[in-house]
This record gives structure tokens, sequence and C-alpha cells, in this order.
């Protein structure tokens, strides 16, 4: 009886990780990606690629991101946190979450696009960027020409 206890025990442990990792909102993803991101920048790329079926293509993509990441670490000194900048969505399936990454040289941008194609949230496009004062400049510039039109 306490063997099959056990198993059952066992049984709806791993129901209940399966469950809370089906409910993982792309907000609950980044933020675990940032947790790791902290102390451990590559392992954070390993966790936000985790559930990407690999292939040739696709691992070399994760290892330029990763080497990409690593020059723009080594460049920009000292991590500070990160600001969610924005999210934005098609329908229900398709998020964009766009975060500003605080370095002691310069802000990055980091861009998570999700994908849930039935259950689970997936990673479906990661990039970074070290341009948001021409985005920022170039917002600017759209905001002046409609004050001046109206």
């Amino acid at each position: 009886m306490r063997k099959l206890l056990l198993l059952t025990c066992l049984g709806l442990f791993f129901c209940t990780i399966s469950v809370q990792a089906q409910q993982q909102t792309p907000a609950d993803i980044s933020k675990k990606f940032f947790e790791l991101y902290t102390t451990k920048p590559m392992d954070a790329i390993d966790y936000i690629f985790a559930d990407v079926k690999k292939n040739k293509q696709i691992n070399d993509d994760i290892t330029a991101i990763k080497k990409n990441l690593k020059v723009t670490i080594d460049q920009d000194g000292e991590y500070y946190g990160y600001e969610l900048i924005t999210e934005k969505g098609v329908g229900s399936n398709f998020k964009l979450l766009s975060y500003m990454v605080k370095y002691d040289k310069q802000p990055v941008r980091f861009i998570f696009i999700y994908y849930r194609p039935k259950d689970v949230w997936k990673i479906y496009t990661f990039q970074f960027n070290t341009n948001m004062d021409d985005e920022l400049t170039n917002a600017a510039d759209v905001d002046q020409l409609k004050e001046n039109k109206q």
C-alpha cells in the first residue's frame, strides 16, 4: 500500500509540474530568463531555447547569439538590471516583450517573441541590439512631425 501511495504522490507531483510549466506566461519565462542572466548569462540563453527542437542551423544560431552576447557583456561593463519597455501581441498566442537591459556603458534592448501553438509558450525569436538611442531619436522625430501637423 505504501508503494502505491508513493507512486500516486509522485504521479501527482509530476502532473503538477507539467501543468505549472504549461501555465507559464511569456512574462514568467522572461522573468526566469533574467533571474538566470544575472549570474550566468549563457545559462539564460540555454534556458530560453530549452524547448526549441534543435537542428544544426538552430544550434549554430544559438552559438552565434552566445558569442555576440559575450562580446556585448564584455564591452558594456557592469550589469544593473532590466526594465520592461513594451509588450505587444497579435491575437492571444503571439507575444512580443521588449526590455531595456541596463549596463554601465549603455542600454541593450532584448526582444523576446513568444508563440503558443497549443498549450505551451515557446520562444519564437530572441534578439538584442545596442541602438536604443537611434530608435529613441527616431521616435522623437516622428512625434514632432505629428505635433507640427496639428
